[in-house]
């Protein structure tokens, strides 16, 4: 078994290999929809890094990962629909288009960045779309269209 490295040599290893490192600078901050349906969707755009690219107005494309949960009625849930499906499946099997949310709340996440700057970003989501399908818990799948909205500040 090896021994445990600092993490300051960890995040200075991935800084040499070229990526600009974020921390979150409080609390990590998802927005909340009201769908017609009862459902409430949290949508959260998580920030790993940020890449070099001469292509990109700022010097640097940001790598993240949007998560979509969605709560949902007692009495709304079906584990009885559940049925396996495929990815293939779902684009063709939708039940309702566009559920069009309503906004709960729409707050900025805001992260330091390892060159200096502050990245600011919230997910607005654009498009849920209601499948005929449902989870293992018996949960209506949604596919969601989420946007990030991304601010970076120069610190002074």
């Amino acid at each position: 078994m090896t021994g445990v490295i600092p993490l300051e040599e960890i995040i200075n290893n991935i800084k040499e290999m070229g990526y600009v490192t974020v921390e979150p600078k409080g609390e990590i901050k998802p927005s909340f929809y009201k769908l017609k349906d009862r459902t409430v969707l949290k949508v959260l755009i998580n920030i790993n890094h940020l890449v070099a690219d001469p292509r990109s107005p700022q010097g640097f494309t940001v790598n993240s990962n949007n998560t979509s949960i969605c709560y949902v009625a007692k009495e709304d849930r079906h584990p009885e629909m559940y049925r396996p499906f495929t990815a293939s499946e779902i684009q063709s099997n939708i039940d309702d288009e566009d559920m069009e949310p309503e906004t709960l709340r729409e707050d900025f996440s805001v992260y330091s960045l390892s060159n200096g700057m502050t990245l600011s970003v919230k997910a607005v989501v654009a498009q849920v779309s209601k499948t005929k399908f449902f989870t293992a818990d018996g949960e209506p799948l949604y596919m969601v269209n989420t946007t990030p909205v991304i601010k970076v500040k120069k610190n002074p």
